[in-house]
């Protein structure tokens, strides 16, 4: 709580609550128009000892990437490693890591008995925001490991052009850190897992093409904007580690202010909720400015950010849960996400299905996945194909509850409209549930009749199954229930066995 208080008050002074809703709200998706504007200027150079030199020169200044900015100094960077461990966890003061070319890096509680994982930040953000702590947390509760927070926080600040040059510099920094380790340690490049959110995924991008054999690179939410549609050079790309795994969260339009990049980026790219609009989150430009703009003005820099960049945070919320929830955030291959929606991509054939999320390395899928979640925690949802046949002509609303050895599932509507069902028409949906019910045993099916007078003309006030099957997600098992002729009044629930126990 003091911490957030420090750093509203500081927003405050400095004047960047409302650059943040300006930014937001206008630029942050599209910040390169601006930049656009002022044209092209003629490519330069800056260099750094023991860091190279960069330039703005093509592929880093194009029509998708009109900023020309070149990183700023180190100073005002101000990139600080910060290692965490079970032994230092608890500690009051932090154990920074240093590197030099000359000293190589400072002796520390680092290990190289134990996997290293990094945790970079994006744009605005610093290694004092609660994500990163929570996210730190979790994995240490998961296992012993080095967890080192890279802060950038100065250079991540306004404007976002230059907090996108930035980034290189970073990663390179960042890459000399690892190659210390190796040097004074004798650690493995293979070990290590870089979780970068925002702009922070590109860095982790930069750092990987300057190493051989970078073990993971997570990407939360890559940045858009200076990033999209660029060479893989400039951006976070398969090359950039042994397995690069993406989760997408926030790739809507420039309408809707989307901040994250909907390119495929990873060996494997997860598309949670199609990748766009989270649920409890706003979908549209004008619910959005309006929010964030009334939560500026009432509550507060954290809460307006949590307004406008809702998707866009979402993606650390999803990777911190995975980290040790037990429901394992499967997500599967599918053509598009309205395919998926129909429930008609439940299957692991083909490219394979995989774990969004911290354990997405223990399975074989790649391309493109989708998976549902839920708008709270717990966000991880366990889904499930159902195919429900009619013998009859009906015309209503449907929905079904699943139960299992574990339990049942909520009430699921299957359509948010009235839906008509012809003699041997099947109505396949995808439904999802909070929790596990664990193996199926039966299935609870509802039919609410449309009550106008030429549907009470026309269609049957009760509706006749010829079959109910269920195919769940997460164990690839399909069940059959015992409804082949069995009717479901109007108004009314029925359950349904499962075959064989009829």
């Amino acid at each position: 709580m003091a911490e957030k208080n420090y750093d509203h008050k500081r927003a405050l002074k400095m004047g960047r609550l409302p650059a943040f809703v300006l930014l937001n709200c206008i630029s942050f998706s599209q910040g390169f128009l601006l930049d656009g504007l002022l044209g092209p200027s003629e490519p330069s150079e800056k260099c750094y000892t023991g860091l190279g030199c960069f330039n703005n020169a093509p592929p880093f200044h194009s029509h998708d990437r009109a900023e020309t900015y070149l990183p700023a100094d180190l100073s005002a960077i101000g990139t600080k490693f910060i290692l965490h461990t079970r032994e230092t966890l608890n500690n009051a003061t932090e154990e920074a890591m240093t590197v030099s070319s000359q000293n190589g890096v400072n002796l520390t509680h680092f290990s190289r008995a134990r996997a290293t994982k990094f945790i970079v930040h994006g744009f605005t953000h610093s290694a004092r925001r609660q994500w990163v702590q929570d996210m730190v947390r979790e994995l240490l509760k998961h296992d012993e490991m080095n967890v080192i927070v890279v802060d950038w926080e100065k250079g991540a600040q306004l404007p976002y052009g230059q907090a996108a040059a930035n980034t290189r510099v970073v990663g390179a920094q960042v890459a000399q850190l690892i190659k210390s380790l190796v040097d004074r340690y004798d650690s493995n490049e293979s070990t290590v897992h870089i979780i970068g959110h925002s702009l922070g995924a590109h860095i982790a991008g930069y750092t990987g093409e300057r190493l051989a054999g970078l073990g993971r690179i997570t990407g939360l939410d890559p940045s858009d904007p200076y990033f999209q549609n660029t060479p893989p050079q400039v951006r976070l790309d398969p090359s950039d580690a042994e397995f690069v795994d993406v989760v997408h969260t926030d790739g809507s339009s420039f309408l809707e202010l989307g901040m994250g990049a909907s390119q495929a980026m990873g060996h494997v790219d997860f598309y949670p909720n199609g990748g766009v609009n989270q649920p409890g989150c706003d979908g549209d430009l004008i619910s959005k400015i309006t929010h964030t703009a009334w939560n500026a003005a009432t509550v507060g820099y954290y809460s307006a950010e949590g307004a406008v960049a809702c998707s866009h945070l979402r993606a650390l919320d999803l990777f911190t849960e995975s980290i040790n929830n037990p429901c394992p955030f499967i997500a599967y291959p599918c053509v598009n996400v309205v395919e998926f929606d129909k429930g008609h991509c439940l299957t692991c054939s083909g490219h394979g299905c995989s774990r969004l999320g911290y354990h997405a390395n223990t399975m074989s899928g790649r391309g493109s996945l989708y998976l549902t979640t839920q708008d709270s925690s717990s966000f991880c949802s366990y889904h499930y194909q159902v195919n429900l046949t009619s013998e009859n002509a009906v015309d209503g609303l449907f929905s079904v509850t699943l139960y299992g050895d574990k339990g049942h599932s909520q009430p699921a509507t299957l359509t948010t409209k009235n839906e008509i069902l012809n003699n041997g028409d099947t109505s396949s949906h995808l439904v999802t549930t909070r929790s596990d019910v664990g193996g199926l045993t039966g299935i609870g099916v509802r039919y609410d009749k449309s009550h106008t007078l030429l549907v009470h003309l026309l269609y049957a006030d009760n509706w006749t199954l010829r079959s109910a099957a269920v195919q769940s997600g997460d164990t690839q098992q399909r069940s059959l229930f015992c409804a082949g002729g069995k009717t479901v009044p109007d108004d009314t629930m029925s359950v349904f066995h499962l075959a064989g126990n009829c």
